[in-house]
């Protein structure tokens, strides 16, 4: 084994001054750490200044042979931690940064779910080297439909897996759960733990059917592995944890992948053993174990460690092909130069494992080594999306390895992270509405910016101007979707504007609100230019005006004047203090050039047969009347009554809980990230 063969008593002997090493590096890596326009870009955007997603800056990039889909990633220690959504030129489609709490996401990934395609991520509480959380489940309107959560006796789920089950059809997930227990850690003198108990995480995964939440199979590592086989002891990294506290128990097994066969196997990833292992879907036994101190399996022509993310491709009776992220190292210890992702072919009959592709990412220095997290998701043509850990980097190659795309999310001394990143094909519209800031510097031309975020079918933007809020509105003009954020000039200022989205069949999918024309103050203006004005600085010194001076602000300037009224935000809204009526703007799916248009509102195009739609309306009001009578009826027969003992029951087994211990938490740790999935449609794939 190549570095490690040099003594592998040499380098555990030496792991706890490598660490005190690493402690110290960690320290100043961190101090120094800085999220910057430099070492981590992050977008600003007129129509959203909510959103700072971070920029992608890509080194290698051939589009006409990057296969087609979007990117998935979930970067962390960035300005807006969470799920985002990117397309193949690096432009952002999608930013859930905050959209399911303040907690952390990790690895987002498209899903089937009651078969149709959703997105997928875990939401969690991050702790060292593991988190408590929740698996989500979002449709494509980006509502979150569904939480998953482990069961049985233990500790809520862990981030390291979160995916549907192959070939369940999307009824159940497989979850990773990190549980510490206490454990006599005095057995074996190789922990360096006496006098007292010790503290041990056992890796856990489950298999839970999402609906009821009931556990279909649930395997444990001290059952099946010992912890003197673990390559990592008490206290010599940075998440292995000493094994001297509920609050610092030692992780010896640190499970970070499950897959399943359409026999009903698992197929499971330790990065502190740094084994793989296949294992009976019948009783959890080890059927055969890849690296690690007790293989069954000769690895020909390589050597891997402290791996992550172990997927079958193909398997048979004789032969076994599967991918896997080969680290290399753990930071501390390493069997290799450089990182990898892998495809190895196993002949059982022979009892040998064999490398026959690897993946590089493509370094002047001949690669790059992420001593934690990172992935190897297979596409279709035969090659490979690769998330490389904690750089927050990612790649895609062709079946030769070649590397035809390598974007950059942040540099690595900002300390921002991405653990595990996707591809995959994904059609989504939001609920929300498109946003809209229009802007005027004179007075004589005007620039709008708008945006959709998470919308993927929008082309091309029209644009409609009014004098007043509420029209009549004139069509101004159109412009192809740019980015994620659309510019649109126009050589004509009005007061009011919309834009509305349409497809690539110039259908519309979405009005944006109504937007009033910003034009700068007397006092603003010199600091302006025709796309927006210069950032702000405080008044200090001379310029400060005290509090308690006398000030006249124009009235034109104060806020209760701007002339919103938020009811025309919204399509089916109208005023109350007005009697216009307020309809959609024409809409023209040739895409021709519209003049003077005169409706007198916006919004959804107007509904059809006004009279039978009042009639519906009418008929239904009375069907209403008339149940709430006979409900009101039957509840003073008291006929309800006999189904009270059944109510309580369900009430008590859906509410009843008991409060889960938590631990500290900690902050600005490695921990790592979900695995990817099946590349691709994901409804056409048995393995999403």
């Amino acid at each position: 084994m190549p570095f490690l063969s040099r003594g592998k008593q040499s380098w555990m002997g030496r792991s706890l001054g490598g660490l005190w090493c690493f402690c110290l590096l960690v320290f100043l890596q961190v101090a120094q750490a800085q999220l910057n326009n430099k070492t981590s870009p992050t977008s600003q955007f007129r129509s959203r200044p909510d959103l700072h997603a971070p920029i992608i800056e890509f080194k290698v990039l051939q589009p006409e042979l990057v296969t087609p889909g979007y990117i998935f990633l979930a970067p962390y220690r960035n300005v807006d931690p969470g799920p985002y959504i990117y397309d193949n030129e690096g432009n952002l489609v999608w930013s859930g940064a905050g959209s399911s709490g303040p907690k952390t996401a990790h690895a987002p990934r498209v899903c089937t779910y009651k078969g149709r395609d959703h997105l997928c991520y875990f939401q969690g509480e991050q702790h060292q080297g593991f988190a408590r959380g929740h698996g989500v489940i979002m449709d494509q309107n980006y509502r979150i439909v569904k939480t998953v959560e482990s069961s049985g006796a233990g500790a809520s789920s862990d981030m390291h897996e979160y995916k549907m089950t192959p070939f369940s059809n999307g009824t159940t997930v497989l979850m990773t759960v990190y549980q510490p227990r206490q454990y006599d850690l005095t057995t074996n003198p190789r922990f360096n733990v006496h006098q007292g108990m010790g503290w041990i995480v056992e890796g856990v995964f489950q298999e839970v059917e999402i609906e009821t939440g009931k556990v279909v199979f649930e395997w444990r590592s001290l059952d099946h592995v010992d912890p003197g086989l673990s390559w990592t002891m008490p206290g010599t990294t940075d998440t292995s944890g000493d094994g001297l506290h509920e609050k610092s128990p030692w992780d010896y097994f640190h499970i970070n992948s499950i897959d399943k066969n359409v026999d009903g196997d698992y197929l499971i990833s330790a990065r502190h053993v740094s084994a793989i292992y296949k294992l009976s879907g019948k009783d959890g036994s080890i059927m055969w174990q890849m690296g690690g101190n007790a293989p069954t399996l000769h690895t020909t022509n390589f050597v891997f460690s402290y791996q992550h993310h172990a997927r079958w491709m193909s398997e048979n009776s004789t032969h076994t092909t599967l991918s896997f992220y080969d680290n290399g190292s753990n930071t501390f210890n390493r069997t290799a130069e450089f990182s990898h992702g892998w495809i190895i072919e196993i002949d059982h009959e022979k009892g040998e494992a064999t490398m026959i592709q690897e993946f590089g990412a493509p370094e002047p220095e001949g690669g790059l080594m992420s001593g934690s997290q990172g992935n190897m998701q297979m596409l279709p043509n035969g090659g490979c999306h690769i998330g490389w850990g904690e750089h927050s980097y990612f790649s895609e190659h062709l079946p030769d390895g070649t590397c035809v795309q390598y974007g950059i999310l942040a540099q690595r001394p900002s300390n921002v992270m991405t653990y595990r990143s996707n591809k995959y094909n994904w059609t989504a519209q939001p609920l929300t509405k498109p946003a809209l800031w229009t802007y005027s510097w004179l007075g004589e031309k005007m620039v709008s910016f708008v945006s959709w975020n998470g919308a993927t079918e929008v082309r091309t933007w029209n644009f409609y101007t009014a004098a007043n809020s509420s029209g009549p509105w004139t069509y101004a003009g159109h412009a192809t979707k740019r980015g994620f954020e659309t510019e649109f000039h126009s050589a004509n200022v009005a007061e009011w504007t919309y834009a509305e989205a349409l497809d690539a069949y110039d259908r519309p999918l979405e009005t944006s609100a109504i937007a009033r024309t910003f034009q700068p103050s007397e006092s603003l203006v010199q600091h302006c230019n025709d796309r927006g004005c210069d950032k702000s600085s405080k008044a200090e010194h001379d310029d400060h005006t005290a509090y308690d001076a006398q000030v006249t602000v124009d009235s034109k300037y104060l806020s209760p004047n701007r002339g919103f009224n938020t009811s025309h935000y919204f399509a089916d809204s109208v005023p109350a203090n007005t009697n216009a009526s307020f309809v959609s703007p024409s809409y023209h799916g040739d895409g021709s050039s519209i003049d003077n248009i005169t409706t007198s509102g916006y919004g959804t195009p107007p509904q059809r047969g006004g009279s039978s739609s009042i009639g519906v309306g009418i008929c239904s009001f009375l069907l209403g009347a008339a149940a709430m009578v006979l409900l009101s009826f039957l509840r003073t027969r008291g006929t309800f009554r006999s189904f009270e003992p059944l109510a309580d029951k369900v009430s008590k087994s859906a509410f009843d809980w008991k409060a889960l211990g938590k631990y500290s938490r900690v902050r600005d740790k490695e921990v790592e990230g979900l695995e990817s999935g099946s590349p691709g449609s994901a409804g056409a794939d048995p393995n999403v």
